[in-house]
């Protein structure tokens, strides 16, 4: 190689090169000798690769989304960030729509190739198919549909098809399903002789137009083993073309998944010989599917060899095959037996599974080897037993008390979904709870947080949410459902909640199939019950787990003058101490008041001037509201407390907590139900003291950091600065009228145990786990809305529990008050060990759920309402109904055969059932006439019915009606000689020419017949009937060769009333039991009965003066029936009597049969009527069309939840917010949402006035036409529940930017309630801002904007502590 000569470049001392990739430019100096290497450096083609590389390259271009976070100097003001929204994901190609599948057919099918080549091989064809029909399995699951957009992930929008409910029966698809995936010309056995039997083998795959020809298929040298009666009879080669072989025939598909079933159970039965219970059942479902599929294989075989006739004798062949299969049957029965326990086959049919196997607690380790979190305690029976069953993928329901670790098996959840890379939502029914397992969470999971106004991290592992969020996303078909493996449902006994308990029903029954379901609740008596509706539901089993042990045993007290009374102990009642405070009560009373010792317990001798007043009314005029409910309290009741005044009642709080504090039973909780109670109680306290030094230190220093948030105004807020200075003294107040940031201070501080008393409502039990060491009562009886009554045993139990911390106390106290009565021991025992109350379904329809499910197709809102609890036990019934209605459809019916030609019978009957109904209300209308009465007195001869109601007899009034017995005692022929015709009396009538109008009636003799009372029934005895009977009723027997009968008789059952009249023996009847009287009695009877025929009867109209109009109407119409009658040909039949029996039993036979069918059907269910209606006004006012397709109005009122569907969505298309200001149009939509219902008279504006007026005449228009379309609905009390403009005044100050303090002044409602209205109202702002943009209105939609960014600021707003820390 020559010698490199210099270039002019290189005296240069830099030189420029190419570098990288990117091929920029460089400066470098030169070097010294010069360099051999060119300056041009070419950067390399591509880096080298190694599977790390790979890996970062993948990640950093597809698996992490690049986030664009707004900042400060971009944005002005951030409010909240929607990460996927803001997400930049690289664009991928979307997936197919469609795909093609080869159209397989049987062999004897199949046409030949056209082609010249290969005429004999057979060319399947392909079908284009979409892509959710391939992918729906048509049983359950998810509805198969393309992913929606990013933003919508989470939330779902009102246009995506939700998911399909799990559980959802429907024969049809699953049909179409099944023939889709394996079709009815691959499932029976053709393809197993064509695969054995060898020929031409597929060329093509599906779309291709040419293939690979890989030759004939080599046939495989085999026999079929032909048995009859047991016994071999044949072998054929399996390439036979014998038609023989087809009398042999059997479902392969059949045979082959009863084998797969077997090993199935043989693995289950060596994976787990320690879950007895399962084993069981599994192996019982399936060898019952065994049996089964071996009785549809017969049926199938004699439906095919019914159509195609191979051989000759077909008839022979079938029966060799049922011998076969029925000796198969038999053996699989046998195996059933073997393998199977001894319980009952009715078990295999219920859901709900009780958890009981000691087999999971003692082998727990090695069937859970590998457990997805560790606890550094040892677990609880229930919650390993719930822990085995989560890792195995069922669903289980924990029902325990409270504070007994019901949150283990939900963290379990958790673990697991974060172990399967899923998700798992946790649901609770209100917000207190979502912020607090938030907080006691977030150190262990991946979790977010969704609620009406918070959403943090939806894209974690672990969603906490409220329930009314997981019912919207299910709606509205949230993308997010599909990596859904656990949803856990808190406090399921919430599910009795009037207003919010549809809700977990509404959520329960839209979850898709593949979500497993957890359920935790308190215990209640129907546990089983709710967890078999469950498992019916979604058709999936439940296993049910359940402990009635409390971690800490709790002792039930009474509290009175002073001193303490154990009343229970280790739920057993302490008769011995109830009888202790009973005789306290006594003496204290008897020496104030001077009182007998024998005075009732539970009742003061004398009370004070303040009786009946309630010590739990606020004093702004609720007390003579609700007063009507304070008088009825008497010493049965529980306790009516505070009857001196609220000054007296407090300071019994002082001698309280000083007994508390000498046992140490601090910290307590103090059980008022009144917000006003509770504010009262700690003021009363103002000398307490119970902190020490450095208690104040941390409460101090903790509010401080709390409060530091809150702008200067905010912190200087009276409720702020109150509760401050009662925090350092130990005392707290805990109700729904505090601001939500000094409710979460007072939480966190009882949580770290530096507040010895608090006082609280009912809300501290259900929202905040926070036990106490000793629970007080201040009385047994609460306010719920409607009015005031006992404390039910569920309540207690639920308050109650917060007693005793597991692990720091060994006994939790719980003590009731009784201030001036002690309550009844009944009532005590009834409340402490009484049963809780049971789960009942609150499910009712709403306008949203209706619109929601008429967009989907798979669910009906008949089908949500059979899927309801309401409605379990009649679904349940509806197989052995089913059963009941094919028994009775086998049932031959009995044919009426006519002597008279073509028969009339059916046409006489029913002429006669009516006429009966006639006559009926008319004799009920003249024993009601005043003139009647003095008739019917001893002696009247009457014409009665028979117990059968096929025949009636002469009889004659014995006595009448009395205050023993209030019916008339009547004595009646029953032998022979009475007429067994329709009417005996018709023709005697006719002779007579009264016609046939005076049959069946009661009848008067006129006045100058009538004779004096006494002279029928005196008989000569001196003796008075003293009225009393010694005759047990009925009475039966004969004389002079005739039956009678002495009997009570109904008003109804009397068909007439004779002109005649007869005397009695009254005595001799009913007192001396003469047969002499019964005698003579009969032969006078008979006497009157010649010939057959009965006494006549006056006209009702014209002797008993009948008038009013209705029962005159009826009257004649019976007259022309019973006309109609004597003119049909049956009238005077000898089979008259017997066809009416056979046309009355059909007649119960139709009306049985419509009946269960009724029950079947969709109308049988209890809100069918409402939906009806429901329909109607929707159609009306045009939110779908007579075609039940939701409409224009109907999406926008999807939209709304907040508020009454239907006025939100007629507000915004009347425009009613158009004229109004962004601040009037949130101040007038705050009634929308505000909740208390009395509350001080807002002052408004002259606009704010006439919206007010609007909005209330559209909900009084709506009212209306409700109850138009027969919704049970007050037009009234709908405007006045639906819209409360309390703090219209109050919302339009604060968008106006009034500070809060000054706000509060202009209301006599709390500022919790306040502050929880506008957090309320923003969320209502965002819901009309979409449905703005679903209308096009973008006047509206800016408007909504400008009010919520108004309404949103200071202390309305701030942080939750559990969220942010502190």
């Amino acid at each position: 190689m020559d010698d490199l000569t210099a270039s002019p470049a290189s005296e240069v001392p830099f030189r420029i090169s190419f570098s990288g990739h990117g091929g920029h430019l460089r400066l470098d100096p030169t070097p010294s000798p010069p360099s051999p290497v060119p300056d041009f450096v070419l950067p390399p083609a591509y880096p080298p690769e190694s599977p790390s590389s790979v890996k970062e390259y993948l990640e950093d271009n597809y698996l992490n989304p690049e986030l664009y976070i707004p900042t400060a100097a971009n944005d002005a003001r951030v409010w909240d960030v929607d990460w996927f929204d803001l997400a930049r994901p690289p664009l991928e190609p979307s997936a197919p729509r469609t795909m093609l599948v080869p159209a397989w057919e049987p062999p004897f099918r199949r046409r030949p190739s056209t082609s010249v080549e290969e005429p004999q091989v057979w060319d399947p064809k392909s079908v284009q198919m979409e892509m959710s029909q391939v992918f729906d399995s048509g049983t359950g699951g998810m509805v198969p549909r393309m992913p929606g957009p990013a933003k919508d992930f989470v939330r779902g929008r009102v246009n995506s098809r939700p998911f399909r409910p799990g559980g959802l029966q429907d024969d049809a698809a699953e049909a179409a399903a099944l023939e889709k995936a394996f079709p009815e010309s691959a499932r029976n056995g053709d393809w197993v002789r064509e695969l054995m039997s060898g020929g031409p083998a597929l060329i093509a795959p599906p779309g291709f137009p040419k293939g690979i020809d890989l030759g004939q298929l080599k046939e495989y040298n085999s026999h079929w083993k032909c048995f009859r009666d047991g016994e071999q009879v044949e072998e054929q080669p399996a390439s036979s073309s014998n038609d023989t072989m087809d009398k042999y025939s059997v479902q392969f598909d059949d045979l082959f998944k009863i084998s797969w079933e077997e090993d199935d159970v043989n693995i289950v039965s060596r994976e787990d010989d320690g879950e007895h219970l399962a084993r069981d059942e599994g192996t019982n479902d399936i060898n019952e599917q065994k049996v089964d599929k071996l009785q549809d294989g017969s049926e199938t075989l004699a439906r095919d060899k019914h159509e195609v006739n191979v051989i000759g004798d077909a008839s022979e062949a079938q029966m060799d095959l049922d011998k076969m299969l029925s000796s198969e049957v038999q053996d699989t029965r046998r195996e059933t037996s073997g393998l199977g326990d001894d319980k009952p086959a009715q078990e295999g049919k219920d859901w709900a599974l009780v958890v009981g196997d000691d087999g999971i607690v003692t082998n727990f380790h090695k069937l859970v080897p590998d457990m997805a979190i560790e606890y550094p305690f040892e677990l609880d029976k229930f919650q390993k037993e719930a822990i085995y069953y989560l890792e195995k993928g069922e669903s289980v329901f924990v029902a325990a008390h409270t504070s007994a670790g019901k949150t283990v098996v939900a963290e379990y959840a958790f673990a697991l979904a974060t172990k399967h890379c899923t998700r798992a939502v946790y649901t609770a029914p209100i917000k207190t709870i979502s912020n607090q397992k938030y907080r006691d969470f977030c150190g262990k999971f991946d979790v977010g947080l969704l609620t009406g106004d918070v959403s943090i991290r939806p894209e974690a592992t672990c969603l906490i949410m409220t329930t009314e969020i997981s019912r919207s996303m299910l709606y509205r078909g949230a993308d997010i459902i599909r990596d859904i493996e656990w949803v856990i449902f808190d406090e399921v006994h919430y599910v009795n909640d009037a207003e919010r308990g549809v809700v977990w029903e509404e959520v329960i029954i839209m979850l898709p199939k593949h979500i497993n379901i957890v359920l935790l609740s308190a215990t209640v008596p129907n546990t089983v019950e709710f967890a078999d509706w469950i498992g019916r539901t979604k058709q999936k089993k439940i296993r049910v787990t359940t402990t009635n042990k409390r971690p800490v045993p709790l002792e039930h007290c009474l509290f009175y003058s002073g001193e303490v009374y154990k009343v229970c102990e280790k739920d057993m009642f302490l008769t011995q101490g109830f009888r202790e405070a009973k005789d306290a009560f006594k003496m204290k009373n008897s020496n104030k008041f001077g009182a007998k010792p024998g005075t009732k317990s539970g009742t003061p001798a004398v009370r004070s001037g303040t009786q009946g007043r309630n010590p739990d009314t606020s004093s702004k005029g609720r007390d003579q509201k609700h007063s009507k409910h304070h008088h009825t309290n008497s010493g049965a009741a529980a306790i009516q407390q505070s009857t001196s005044g609220p000054r007296r009642s407090d300071l019994i709080w002082m001698p309280l907590i000083n007994n508390l504090l000498k046992k140490s039973l601090v910290p307590v909780v103090i059980f008022c139900f009144s917000k006003n109670r509770c504010d009262r109680s700690a003021e009363s306290m103002f000398a307490a003291d119970l902190t020490s030094t450095s208690d104040k230190s941390k409460i101090r220093v903790f509010c401080d950091k709390a409060f530091s948030r809150l702008k200067g105004s905010d912190r200087n807020l009276p409720q702020v600065v109150g509760i401050q200075s009662l925090l350092r003294r130990g005392i707290g107040v805990h109700h729904a009228g505090l601001l939500p940031i000094v409710k979460e201070v007072v939480e966190m501080l009882f949580c770290r145990g530096v507040i010895k008393v608090l006082f609280s409502t009912e809300t501290f039990a259900m929202g905040v786990n926070a036990p106490a060491r000793t629970v007080v009562f201040d009385t047994l009886r609460k306010f719920d809305g409607k009015e005031h009554r006992k404390l039910l045993p569920g309540e207690y139990i639920q308050m109650a529990g917060r007693a005793g911390r597991r692990g720091l106390d060994t006994i939790g106290t719980v003590i009731m008050m009784c201030r001036d009565e002690i309550p009844e021991e009944s009532d005590l025992k009834n409340l402490i060990v009484g049963k809780p109350t049971r789960l009942e379904s609150q499910f009712r329809l709403t306008y949203t759920m209706i619109l929601h499910l008429l967009r989907v197709e798979e669910l009906k809102v008949e089908d949500m309402l059979k899927r309801s609890f309401a409605e379990f036990h009649a679904q349940k019934d509806l197989p052995q109904k089913e059963k009941l209605l094919l028994q009775m459809l086998r049932q031959p019916t009995k044919t009426i055969e006519c002597i008279k030609g073509e028969p009339s019978i059916e046409e006489y009957y029913d002429m006669f059932l009516e006429a009966e109904e006639h006559r009926e209300f008319v004799t009920e209308a003249i024993m009601q006439l005043p003139t009647t009465q003095q008739f019917l007195a001893p002696g009247r001869l009457l014409v009665v019915k028979s117990k059968t109601d096929d025949d009636h007899f002469l009889g004659v009034i014995v006595k009448n009606p009395s205050s023993a017995l209030k019916q008339y005692v009547v004595l009646v022929l029953t032998g022979d000689s009475t007429s067994s015709a329709l009417d005996p009396n018709l023709s005697n009538q006719n002779e007579k020419g009264t016609g046939v109008s005076q049959q069946g009636y009661l009848v008067i003799p006129p006045k100058g017949k009538r004779g004096m009372e006494e002279d029928f029934f005196s008989s000569g005895r001196t003796r008075k009937s003293s009225g009393v009977i010694n005759i047990k009723l009925p009475y039966t027997g004969d004389a002079s060769r005739m039956g009678f009968e002495v009997r009570a008789v109904e008003n109804k059952e009397i068909i007439s009333i004779c002109t005649s009249k007869i005397k009695i023996d009254q005595v001799g009847l009913l007192e001396d039991i003469s047969k002499t009287s019964y005698t003579k009695t009969v032969q006078m009877l008979i006497k009157e009965q010649s010939d057959g025929k009965y006494p006549p009867a006056l006209d009702p109209i014209k002797d008993l003066k009948m008038k009013e109009m209705d029962k005159v109407e009826r009257y004649y119409a019976h007259v022309n029936l019973l006309e109609q009658m004597s003119k049909n040909k049956c009238h005077g039949c000898v089979k008259l009597k017997e066809h009416k029996l056979l046309m009355k039993e059909q007649k119960v036979y139709k009306d049985q049969l419509d009946q269960l069918k009724y029950q079947m059907s969709d109308e049988a269910l209890q809100q069918m009527p409402q939906f009806q209606g429901r329909i109607d006004v929707l159609k009306e006012i045009h939110y779908i069309d007579s075609d039940l397709v939701v409409q224009l109005k109907g999406r926008v009122s999807c939209e709304m939840n907040s508020g009454e569907e239907l006025i939100t969505t007629e507000c915004l298309f009347e425009n009613q917010l158009e004229d109004l200001e962004p601040e009037e149009a949130v101040a007038i939509m705050s009634a929308f949402v505000f909740q208390q219902r009395n509350a001080s008279e807002p002052s408004l504006t002259p606009k704010l006035a006439d919206a007010k007026k609007r909005l209330y005449d559209t909900a009084i228009r709506l009212g209306q036409l409700q109850k138009r379309h027969e919704v049970p609905v007050d037009p009234e009390e709908y405007a006045r529940d639906n819209l409360k403009f309390g703090l219209v005044e109050v919302v339009y100050e604060w968008a106006k930017g009034t500070p809060f303090a000054d706000i509060c002044e202009l209301t006599d409602v709390s500022e919790g309630l306040i502050v929880r209205t506008i957090v309320r109202l923003d969320e209502t702002c965002r819901e009309f801002r979409n449905a703005a943009s679903i209308m096009g209105n973008s006047a509206l939609f800016k408007k909504m904007e400008i009010a919520s960014n108004a309404i949103k600021r200071d202390i309305v707003f701030a942080a939750s502590l559990y969220v942010t820390g502190i």
